[in-house]
């Protein structure tokens, strides 16, 4: 309701100053030069606002022709009976106007609907694609390692059930991590809403990497943080998905044992944080890419979905923020991140001592 009041303020405003801009040239210019001008304003109404809004700018136009611009002016009454055929054309020319603009703008939002419809359909068809194979892929090594443990039980040394029991165990982490993926994505999409509070940045990095401790095992991580980085306000889970997702990202695409380095930098206004790895870097021309749904480029045996980055970027953007990838001179590829410093945080206040 309150729109469409909107719409309707719109389209007698620009009647308004169709009048505006028409009176003081009334005794310069002939009267058709002013049917322009209000036609360009029923144009303007019809491609902005809806087909009722529209009409009644159609209607007020003429009227306010007819009134201030045709002779005698500021009257109704018309002098030349030959208007009558002009104000009627002009009546006519408006309403057709507004009507084909409104016909226009209903097929550009079927084309749009069906445009949408189009991409998420190819959208389901490259999760399916995308999923399927590492959905199935961990599921049938713990059903093999299962079974494995089931028959041959008693032929199996204590070493061998060990190591099928710890195989069953890493397939499904890896199930669940993409399926946590995936209901991430899912919940980004439909914009869930974030839970933001002030953080320090120390903090969520400190619990990303105990989460990726397994799979971090005998690589030195190093952190650069400054003393004085301030608290950032955040969705500190999704941050910290962020964060286990650029770990793990970094440990997947690097030989065992290479480093990892993490540094953040501020100015003003932003907060910059950096992932650097050691690896053979990023192929030339997927620094974008690589950020897309499902994109995996090289993966060289590397299992996944092609969504850890994506999420990153979804994540990163709600915040205001920026991800972008670049291969560094010495070797290896570089993650960045920033996040605008918005807001005060709180003050903290240490705690002194009192002895009693």
């Amino acid at each position: 309701m309150e729109t469409v009041f909107v719409e309707y303020l719109i389209s007698v405003g620009v009647v308004t100053l169709c009048t505006v801009i028409s009176i003081p040239l009334r005794s310069i210019l002939d009267p058709t030069t002013f049917a322009m001008i209000y036609l360009l304003g029923v144009i303007g109404v019809s491609i902005r606002c809806r087909r009722p809004a529209a009409i009644l700018n159609a209607v007020l136009s003429v009227t306010a022709f007819d009134y201030f611009c045709v002779p005698f002016h500021n009257s109704l009454f018309l002098e030349d009976s030959n208007y009558i055929l002009t104000l009627i054309a002009m009546l006519v020319v408006a309403l057709v106007i507004s009507t084909l603009t409104f016909k226009i703008r209903l097929q550009n939002a079927a084309a749009m609907n069906a445009e949408i419809a189009i991409q998420r359909e190819q959208t389901r068809n490259a999760l399916l694609s995308a999923v399927s194979h590492d959905i199935r892929t961990p599921l049938a090594s713990i059903y093999g390692s299962a079974t494995s443990l089931l028959e041959e039980e008693e032929r199996l040394t204590a070493r061998a059930r060990h190591e099928l029991i710890e195989s069953i165990a890493e397939e499904a982490s890896r199930l669940n991590r993409l399926l946590g993926k995936l209901l991430e994505m899912t919940r980004l999409d439909a914009g869930a809403e974030l839970k933001r509070d002030w953080y320090p940045l120390e903090e969520i990095i400190g619990a990303a990497l105990t989460r990726l401790e397994p799979a971090l095992r005998g690589r030195a991580v190093t952190t650069n943080l400054p003393a004085e980085l301030p608290l950032i306000y955040v969705d500190d889970v999704l941050m910290e998905q962020v964060l286990v997702n650029l770990f793990e990202n970094a440990a997947n695409y690097t030989p065992q044992g290479t480093p990892i380095e993490v540094a953040a930098i501020k100015d003003e206004t932003r907060l910059v944080v950096s992932i650097r790895d050691f690896g053979p870097g990023i192929p030339v021309g997927d620094e974008d890419r690589i950020f897309e749904k499902f994109f995996r480029g090289k993966t060289d045996g590397v299992r996944g979905a092609g969504l850890g980055l994506a999420i990153c970027r979804a994540i990163i953007q709600r915040h205001g923020g920026a991800i972008y990838a670049s291969n560094r001179p010495e070797g290896g590829a570089t993650i960045t991140f920033d996040l605008p410093l918005t807001g005060v945080p709180p003050k903290i206040f240490a705690m002194s001592e009192h002895s009693t």
